[in-house]
């Protein structure tokens, strides 16, 4: 499988075997059907969950009632640490994207695991800078890039999360024209105009929920050159 340099890091760290066995022992599973919300922005809980099958999204809500995707998450996935680590209420919502499967550890329990001196400590370390890395990214792009670029960004991490291979790349289910617009900050109008450019310069060919990258490396190249004009 061909490799390709992301713009920026992954958002997600996928939990090693021996992490999870220890989760899965302190756990207690849980389903979710699409649309379940399973934290909500402000709400005082400290469970930490890990996703088992399916995929959640991790979401802000302005006043204005515009929402934005933050990222993500999926199989092998943990989400909601945070509010276990420091005790504050939740910053995000998180919903499920689709039927989920999930183990969930009370804060508690979470954080004696963390203070016992074992493997989990020094693997949540870096779990936390991973996330430190892509937000620090993200600001990065919001601030800086246009949208074209920062679509291109988005494009290049849906690549990397669903596998290269031979400068190509398949997205099955691909984010909404909505959902990517929600995910870097514009409109919905915007995206569609910006995916057309790409299809007209043969980078991408769109059907339906199945987006294909037609050229990996022309598209690492495009982001290169629009964010050096950003």
């Amino acid at each position: 499988m061909q490799q390709a340099s992301a713009p920026i890091p992954m958002s997600e760290t996928v939990v090693p075997d021996d992490i999870r066995d220890i989760f899965l022992s302190h756990s207690r599973p849980v389903r979710a059907r699409k649309g379940h919300m399973l934290i909500a922005a402000g709400l005082d809980a400290t469970d930490v969950f890990l996703v088992i099958e399916g995929r959640v999204q991790v979401t802000l809500m302005s006043p204005q009632g515009r929402e934005t995707i933050i990222r993500e998450i999926g199989p092998g996935q943990l989400f909601g640490e945070l509010a276990a680590i420091d005790g504050e209420a939740r910053s995000a919502n998180v919903t499920a994207t689709e039927p989920t499967r999930l183990a969930v550890m009370g804060g508690g329990v979470f954080m004696d695991l963390i203070g016992s001196g074992g493997i989990l400590a020094p693997w949540i370390a870096r779990h936390l800078t991973t996330q430190v890395r892509f937000l620090t990214a993200r600001v990065y792009e919001l601030a800086t890039m246009s949208v074209g670029s920062r679509l291109q960004c988005e494009l290049m991490r849906l690549c990397i999360e669903h596998g290269i291979e031979n400068d190509q790349a398949i997205v099955n289910n691909a984010p909404t024209h909505a959902d990517l617009a929600a995910r870097i900050g514009t409109n919905r109008e915007s995206v569609t105009r910006e995916l057309g450019l790409l299809a007209e310069d043969a980078i991408i060919y769109q059907s339906g929920r199945r987006l294909h990258i037609l050229s990996v490396d022309k598209l690492g190249a495009l982001v290169r050159r629009l964010s050096a004009h950003s």
